[in-house]
């Protein structure tokens, strides 16, 4: 008997065949769905995984290389190093859009900002990390509430060197000349001005380094340096090309590079062998910079830390001050560009050196009393000694200081003690020098009386508080023999108390106290001198007299700390 196979469709028992090919159908539906399941669940991470990684990523990262930097980013850079920042942010990126520089001459960036007035940059590159210091540094004394600035990272450097003839570089060289041969005065020396060129305030902190810190000697070369000051870098390089005798201007090895390139006469640079100077080109910024203005100047200084090549050609070395692989000489050494805190040393020098070097305003109050009669020598009285060393100061002031000539007793006008024989005039004008010359020379008419000296003395530092003139140096030059014999009048605690209270670190009026002979009261000119930030001198022997009173006029701008 045959038995027919059913037909599954009619829903009968399948036979074994078609059972085994319908789970085979299942089997490879599980696994489609799966591998469908897996391949879903990967695009779904690779798709979270970009998606934090563009919210993570800035739209722009002038930081990472051949990144541009914003178009809306404001560089103001010296004109010295303008064409170097300007090369090495071209050479962030081929299609980077030309960043756009503004050049200003760094003492003016830092005087405008130290004025209080809002940074017109984003990213500042002066030719020395001296000038930020100097802004901060001038705001804070005068009170301004000036934008807060933050250093960053140093671009490149230059050392400080001597510019001259290769006649006289090769004595200087031969000598082992340095800072400290200045005291030696045996080259002249042509400074530009410290107030506009970084490379000049370097060289004083060195000059101050290689003396020691010995004030009296710094502000000795200091004023000695003064008249030779230029007005620019180039100003002094063109003297040294002109110069008939041995002259060294002080500027920079790029200075010197730049100077040769643009002129028929060529200087060398004379590398200093006591203290080795450098400038650093600092990258500054306000201290609330945003996130894309930091970054980008950190690209910068990435930038310049591998384009060697960029800053050489410039005139520059790296921010470690190694040498361009051509240098020979003394050129091939590594001189390190100056820390922070050496920055804010230099602008604290060169603000000494406007002290320093600032007109005088003095007033001279001598004292007239009949003591002054009294003889020094066989043949001289005190005042005579005095009117011979008073002629010599005269004609060591500056013509663009001015001077002044009271003469005190006592009981000179009425009640007064003091009395004013030559008005304020400048030295400058021939015949005011000459007035205050004959003035001097003939003192002994006007002796007579007793020491009328407190109430002098206030008296004087009173006026000069009332007419102080900014910018120069106001002062008091007091010249006596004796002691305070007026009873009606102030006596020295009173008078201490007075300036006291006349005290104005803003507007300084200091006393020059010189004391002459065995008689003065020299207590009391030290506790003057003290309360008004001055000095005492004494001139025990007669021949003592013209050396102290020179050496306190020459001192005037270094108290109280002249040492």
């Amino acid at each position: 008997m045959t038995r027919l196979q059913p037909n599954p469709a009619t829903g009968e028992t399948p036979t074994r065949a078609a059972a085994r090919a319908a789970q085979r159908r299942r089997r490879s539906l599980i696994l489609l769905g799966l591998v469908i399941l897996l391949v879903v669940a990967l695009v779904v991470v690779i798709g979270v995984v970009f998606a934090r990684g563009a919210a993570d990523e800035p739209e722009q990262n002038p930081g990472a290389v051949g990144a541009c930097l914003p178009e809306s980013l404001r560089i103001t850079a010296d004109p010295a190093v303008a064409d170097a920042v300007a090369e090495l942010a071209a050479g962030l990126g081929a299609d980077c859009p030309k960043a756009a520089i503004t050049t200003e001459d760094s003492a003016a960036t830092a005087e405008a900002l130290a004025t209080g007035a809002n940074p017109e940059f984003d990213i500042w590159v002066p030719d020395s990390a001296m000038w930020p210091a100097r802004a901060t540094g001038q705001a804070e004394r005068t009170g301004v509430d000036a934008a807060e600035l933050a250093v960053g990272g140093t671009l490149a450097s230059t050392p400080v060197v001597f510019a001259t003839t290769e006649p006289t570089a090769a004595v200087l060289e031969a000598a082992d000349a340095g800072f400290s041969s200045f005291a030696q005065r045996s080259v002249a020396v042509v400074l530009p001005d410290p107030a506009t060129v970084a490379a000049s305030s370097s060289a004083l902190l060195a000059l101050q380094t290689a003396l020691n810190g010995d004030a009296r000697t710094f502000t000795a070369l200091a004023l000695a340096l003064d008249p030779a000051v230029a007005p620019t870098t180039t100003a002094a390089l063109d003297a040294v090309s002109a110069a008939t005798t041995p002259t060294v201007a002080v500027t920079t090895e790029q200075a010197v590079q730049q100077y040769d390139e643009d002129s028929t006469t060529k200087l060398v640079p004379v590398y200093p062998a006591d203290v080795k100077p450098a400038v650093s080109i600092p990258l500054v910024t306000a201290a609330d910079a945003s996130d894309d203005t930091v970054a980008a100047a950190e690209a910068l200084t990435a930038a310049a830390d591998d384009a060697d090549d960029v800053l050489v050609a410039h005139g520059l070395r790296n921010a470690a001050g190694n040498p361009p692989a051509t240098a020979t000489g003394d050129a091939e050494t590594t001189i390190a560009a100056p820390e922070q805190a050496d920055s804010a040393n230099q602008a604290e020098v060169l603000r000494t050196w406007q002290v320093l070097t600032a007109p005088s305003r003095m007033l001279s109050l001598n004292d007239v009393s009949g003591s002054m009669l009294q003889q020094a020598t066989p043949d001289m009285r005190r005042v005579d000694l005095f009117e011979q060393a008073a002629v010599r100061a005269i004609n060591s002031l500056s013509t663009d200081s001015s001077l002044a000539v009271w003469v005190f007793s006592s009981r000179r006008i009425g009640g007064q003690d003091w009395q004013e024989v030559v008005p304020f005039g400048s030295l400058g004008d021939p015949v005011h020098k000459q007035l205050t010359i004959d003035t001097a020379n003939g003192l002994d008419s006007l002796v007579g009386g007793g020491t009328g000296l407190y109430d002098s003395v206030l008296a004087a530092v009173k006026y000069m508080r009332d007419t102080y003139v900014p910018g120069q140096v106001n002062l008091v030059l007091l010249n006596t023999d004796g002691v305070n014999e007026d009873d009606d009048g102030l006596d020295l605690p009173g008078l201490l108390a007075e300036l006291e209270k006349l005290r104005d670190p803003a507007k300084p009026v200091a006393v020059i106290a010189i004391g002459y002979g065995p008689d003065t009261d020299q207590s009391a000119l030290e506790q003057i001198a003290a309360a008004t930030d001055g000095a005492a001198y004494q001139a025990l022997q007669p021949t003592d007299i013209g050396t102290v009173l020179i050496d306190a006029v020459t001192q005037r701008g270094c108290r109280p700390s002249c040492g």
